[in-house]
């Protein structure tokens, strides 16, 4: 079965939505107590997110479960994943809050996000296109290193008097990163991917 063949067999449109929200509710929870204190100032502010992210599901539900349910199944897994990465950096740009950092790294996030956003046809292409699919080696290397990183700050930070979970909060605030450019692939249309696979 060739990929455009296998995009366009019929599904049923998963129903994911309560599987999202207590995935999501137990990362708001470590979100908002990593690092130690001010969990109730963050709690309402991730579960504000967190509401955001279910109202729009249960918009793409109504709208596309029925009529367009591969459709929907993409949105969903993007959700799933924006919402996963979301909440997998707040625990950094908390640790850097009160800081001459704070406002730098919450620049970096929202532009992570924005370039992500911007990238997402060409991240796509990668993993549709049959001329491009070599570039997929180049995504376990990143993960790799990434991964080789932040073990590394981990260690380095924990001789020095900073937080003892700043290291952790830096390590996963770079998962959350890579996870936010392979979940916006999840948001392009069945119709535009099939261009891209000839593209």
């Amino acid at each position: 079965m060739t990929l455009k063949e296998e995009i366009n067999r019929p599904v049923k449109a998963d129903n994911l939505i309560v599987f999202t929200f207590f995935l999501h509710l137990l990362f708001v929870l470590v979100a908002s107590s990593v690092p130690e204190g001010q969990f109730f100032f963050w709690l309402p502010i991730n579960l504000t997110l967190e509401a955001f992210i279910m109202f729009r599901l249960l918009l793409l539900w109504r709208r596309y479960s029925k009529s367009e349910p591969r459709r929907y199944n993409s949105l969903q897994l993007y959700w799933i994943l924006t919402g996963l990465s979301i909440f997998a950096m707040i625990p950094f740009v908390r640790a850097v809050y009160g800081s001459v950092a704070f406002w730098p790294f919450l620049v970096v996030t929202v532009f992570l996000f924005l370039l992500s956003h911007l990238w997402k046809e060409r991240i796509a292409s990668v993993f549709v296109n049959p001329g491009k699919t070599k570039q997929l080696v180049k995504w376990p290397k990143a993960l790799a290193v990434m991964i080789i990183v932040g073990i590394v700050i981990m260690a380095a930070l924990r001789f020095t008097p900073a937080h003892p979970n700043l290291g952790i909060s830096i390590f996963i605030y770079m998962i959350g990163g890579f996870m936010v450019f392979f979940a916006t692939p999840f948001s392009i249309s069945k119709e535009r991917i099939e261009e891209l696979i000839d593209e």
